[in-house]
């Protein structure tokens, strides 16, 4: 009788020590995905009327943090940055990349010459320098970022150029309000 009820003890603990380690597993495994999503994915709240009649206040963006940093940014991309000028994040979007010739006449954006087709923008918006300065040569960490709703919008007009370490993401989706979520439009503008 003895015998047979000795191991019985011994494969209770390894039970145990089992379930114990699938839960420690498990919460390994969630806090990597927590972790992984989060550096990965960011959110945004609009703040303002610079990207206006496409993205408005309090509406609430998903960002992709990663793959900009892996593939980089492109002119008509939507991205969140952070203020070379105060500390706060923007919503704009890229008109110039690394290596552009970035002008502003006529009250159109000229890039490397060529006159930037933008069917985003509000009617009568000002696309005019907000200084007096109104060329820029882009470096090669630089971008030319702008406001949709330029007639409101503080961006390189005023700020210049932004290097890339200022650039947090692009933006993915419109989640809030839930009756307003979307995709992001991207527009891919092409200027040789």
């Amino acid at each position: 009788m003895s015998t047979e009820s000795a191991p019985a003890p011994e494969r209770s603990a390894g039970v145990g020590r089992g379930l114990l380690r699938e839960i420690a597993e498990t919460l390994a495994l969630f806090v990597l995905v927590f972790l992984v999503a989060r550096l990965a994915i960011g959110n945004y709240a609009i703040l303002g009327q610079s990207m206006e009649p496409n993205y408005h206040e309090n509406q609430r963006l998903l960002v992709d943090k990663i793959t900009p940093r892996l593939f980089g940014y492109n002119r008509g991309d939507v991205v969140i940055m952070r203020s070379p000028v105060q500390d706060i994040e923007l919503i704009k979007r890229i008109v110039g990349i690394p290596g552009d010739v970035v002008e502003l006449r006529d009250n159109r954006v000229f890039i490397n010459g060529i006159p930037l087709d933008e069917p985003y923008l509000p009617p009568n918006a000002y696309s005019g320098p907000t200084r007096e300065i109104s060329y820029w040569q882009l470096g090669a960490d630089e971008y030319f970022v702008l406001g949709d709703n330029r007639s409101y919008s503080q961006d390189s007009r005023a700020f210049g150029p932004v290097p890339a370490s200022l650039l947090i993401g692009r933006a993915l989706v419109v989640y809030w309000p839930l009756n307003e979520f979307h995709f992001v439009q991207h527009y891919a503008h092409s200027a040789k």
